[in-house]
């Protein structure tokens, strides 16, 4: 069974990522489009005709990264977020990003995503080809 992040979850993410690495943190939650939030929590588990919209791990990861980078969920942090968000719902389910991956692969897959260069498919496909099981 699909193991899926809630709203605390990510809102703390976002707070502990801020707290860390620095920026901008908006009390109460930090959110300037909170709706977006609301919106990634029912898209991610969509079904349509008794399908899931997002039938794998690794689109379902994809979802959570690209959702919260390009609708900028949070006045600050989104990027980081976004990837911690992916990251923390992989190890929910088992999987983890290989260890061949440079941190500059991954920073560079990051900025393309955020710079709108990269689709959701292609968010999608990157997670398929790196994402492996624990």
């Amino acid at each position: 069974m699909i193991q899926y992040l809630d709203k605390e979850d990510i809102t703390y993410i976002n707070q502990r990522t801020v707290a860390e690495h620095g920026g901008n943190f908006m009390p109460p939650n930090n959110f300037l489009h909170e709706e977006n939030l609301d919106y990634l929590l029912e898209a991610v588990q969509t079904e349509m005709f008794g399908e899931p919209l997002y039938p794998t791990i690794a689109d379902k990861a994809a979802v959570y990264c690209y959702n919260i980078i390009c609708n900028h969920i949070f006045s600050d942090g989104n990027k980081r977020t976004g990837l911690e968000a992916a990251l923390a719902f992989l190890k929910l389910n088992r999987m983890r990003i290989t260890k061949q991956i440079a941190n500059d692969v991954i920073y560079d897959f990051i900025i393309k995503v955020a710079s709108g260069q990269s689709s959701l498919e292609e968010c999608r496909d990157w997670f398929e080809k790196n994402a492996i099981l624990l």
